[in-house]
C-alpha cells in the first residue's frame, strides 16, 4: 500500500497499539479512534474480576499509546447506540431462550458499523484494528497463528466493507506482538487480555438482568418424559449443553432445550446433545457461493469444524453435517470456511 491516511481502533490494549506502531512505521498517516460503549461512573460502581474492554483504565492507556506514538486521539462516546444495538439485543434474546454473541454483533454494528462510518467520514483511506484475521483480496481469511485467530467472531463484518479494512497482526502470534511492543518501550506490552463482557464487568449475570428489569425466576427442570426432577435457578444461568444444572439424579445430565415461554428447563443425557442439523439466520455471505455449497462449520469460537453441506434461503440457510455437533445453541454464531477463507456467518435459530 502506498502511504494512506488509516484510522485505527485503539482500545488501549497490546494489539491495537502495536497496529497502530505498524501502520505508523510503514509510513502511513494514522489517526486514532477510542470508543466509549458504557459511562465510566458503570465500572466505579461495580467491582471489575477481569479484564474487560472499554475501561476508564483503557482510555488512560489509549492515551499514554497515542501521545507516545505521536498520532492524534478521538475518543467517541457510543453509549446510545451501543445500548439499542447490543445490550437491548443481549437482553431479548435470552428472553427468548437463547444464549446471545454480543461480541459478533458489536465488530458488525458497533466496530466495522457505526464507528466505521464517523472514521470514513474523517475521510480515512482504510480502518483498521489489533485483530487477529486477514484480509486478501477483499476477503476475510483466518490468522496465522491458530491460536489466536478471530475470524469467527469477524464474519459478522458485511462483505462490501471489507475491502476498507487491514489487519496488520493477522501475520502475527501474540508473543511476536508482545515482543513488537516491548521493544517500542510501549507500556502496556504486558497488559492482561480482556476476558468479559465490557458491560458485565462483574460477571453477575443475574445483577444485569434484574437492573434492566428482566423477571429472573427460578423453575421446573424436566427429563425429557416431562417428569419434574428439580428446579432451576433461572433460565439465563443456563445455556444449551451445560452439564452443572444443581440436580442429581444419579447420571450425567446435560440442558437439551430452554423453554421461556414456560419458564422450563428440561435436561437429558449427552447424546441427546449432538445434533446433525440446523438453520441459520442473519445470513452473511462474503463471497460468491452457490444456493448450495460445501464447507466447514464452526458453532463456536473453540469448537471443531465440521464438514458440512449449506442450502441458502434468502436470508436464511438450513446447515446438514456430516457428523453429529456438540451443543448447537440457538442465538451463537455458526461460521462457515473453506481452507482459510471465511464464506459466510449468520446466527444458529433452531435445532433440527
Amino acid at each position: 500500500m502506498k502511504n494512506l491516511k488509516i484510522g485505527v481502533l485503539l482500545s488501549g490494549g497490546v494489539d491495537s497499539a502495536v497496529a497502530l506502531y505498524t501502520l505508523k512505521e510503514q509510513g502511513h498517516e494514522v489517526i486514532a479512534y477510542h470508543m466509549k460503549t458504557v459511562q465510566d461512573e458503570f465500572y466505579i460502581q461495580r467491582q471489575i474480576k477481569h479484564k474487560v474492554c472499554c475501561s476508564p483504565s483503557d482510555t488512560f492507556d489509549a492515551q499514554i499509546i497515542a501521545d507516545q506514538l505521536k498520532v492524534p486521539l478521538r475518543i467517541i462516546h457510543l453509549q446510545d447506540i451501543f445500548k439499542k444495538l447490543i445490550i437491548d439485543y443481549y437482553l431479548e434474546e435470552y428472553k427468548q431462550g437463547k444464549t446471545p454473541n454480543p461480541c459478533y454483533f458489536c465488530n458488525r454494528l458497533i466496530k466495522f458499523g457505526y464507528l466505521m462510518d464517523l472514521m470514513l467520514q474523517d475521510n480515512v483511506d482504510f480502518v483498521s484494528s489489533g485483530h487477529y484475521a486477514r484480509i486478501i483480496d477483499g476477503k476475510l481469511y483466518k490468522a496465522v497463528s491458530k491460536e489466536k485467530d478471530q475470524s469467527y467472531f469477524l464474519a459478522s463484518i458485511e462483505r462490501e466493507r471489507l475491502k476498507k479494512i487491514v489487519f496488520p497482526n493477522g501475520d502475527k502470534t501474540k508473543d511476536e506482538i508482545r515482543k513488537i511492543a516491548e521493544k517500542a518501550n510501549i507500556h502496556v506490552h504486558d497488559k492482561t487480555e480482556s476476558q468479559d463482557l465490557c458491560f458485565i464487568p462483574d460477571s453477575d449475570q443475574l445483577r444485569f438482568f434484574e437492573e434492566f428489569g428482566v423477571d429472573v425466576k427460578p423453575g421446573p427442570i424436566l427429563d425429557k418424559s416431562g417428569k419434574k426432577i428439580g428446579e432451576h435457578k433461572g433460565l439465563v444461568k443456563y445455556t444449551i449443553g451445560q452439564r452443572k444444572i444443581g440436580v442429581s439424579t444419579g447420571e450425567k445430565n446435560y440442558v437439551v432445550k430452554i423453554c421461556p415461554q414456560e419458564n422450563t428447563l428440561i435436561v437429558g443425557s449427552e447424546k441427546d446433545v449432538y445434533s446433525k442439523g440446523f438453520s441459520v439466520r442473519n445470513l452473511n455471505i462474503l463471497t460468491d457461493v452457490g444456493k448450495e455449497f460445501a464447507s466447514t462449520v464452526k458453532v463456536r469460537k473453540n469448537s471443531e469444524e465440521v464438514p458440512c453441506v449449506v442450502i441458502l434461503n434468502n436470508n436464511s440457510a438450513i446447515v446438514k453435517t456430516d457428523k453429529p455437533i456438540f451443543a448447537v445453541t440457538p442465538g451463537q454464531a455458526a461460521v462457515f470456511y473453506k481452507d482459510e477463507m471465511v464464506l459466510a456467518s449468520g446466527i444458529i435459530d433452531e435445532v433440527l
